[in-house]
């Protein structure tokens, strides 16, 4: 498995994810260390995607905490069917596994509120598969 950091950006702290199995691993190691994962779907030709990856990348360097992932829904579509995404960009803020919010649109403010929104406790659940 490839892992490959979003063009244009030198030092990433922002991992694009290039295949479901990348996905479900990186889901998994973090609901395993507890640790909140916001991820940013959007697509290449997306102007207004494209225009929220200084934003994402931003913030990424300012919340170590938290794992920030990127999806190209045309390179993994399984996970963005997966996820209902239907428009670019879409964020989701996920936690155990489980979506805790989602933003539809270019909008940084909801983006940061968003990942502050990741710092806040949240009930831990025990899922037995």
């Amino acid at each position: 498995m490839e892992i490959q950091q979003p063009r244009g950006v030198g030092n990433s702290k922002v991992v694009k994810v290039q295949s479901e199995e990348a996905w479900e691993l990186f889901i998994n190691q973090a609901s395993n260390e507890g640790r909140p994962v916001v991820v940013h779907f959007g697509a290449s030709w997306c102007v207004t995607s494209l225009s929220m990856n200084y934003k994402f990348e931003e913030l990424a360097q300012t919340h170590p905490e938290v794992l920030f992932l990127y999806v190209d829904v045309d390179d993994v579509q399984s996970v963005s069917s997966k996820y209902g995404v239907k428009a670019m960009p879409t964020f989701f803020l996920i936690k155990n596994k489980e979506v805790v919010r989602k933003i539809i649109g270019a909008n940084p403010d909801e983006v940061k509120k968003l990942v502050d929104a990741s710092a806040e406790p949240f009930e831990t659940q025990i899922v037995v598969e």
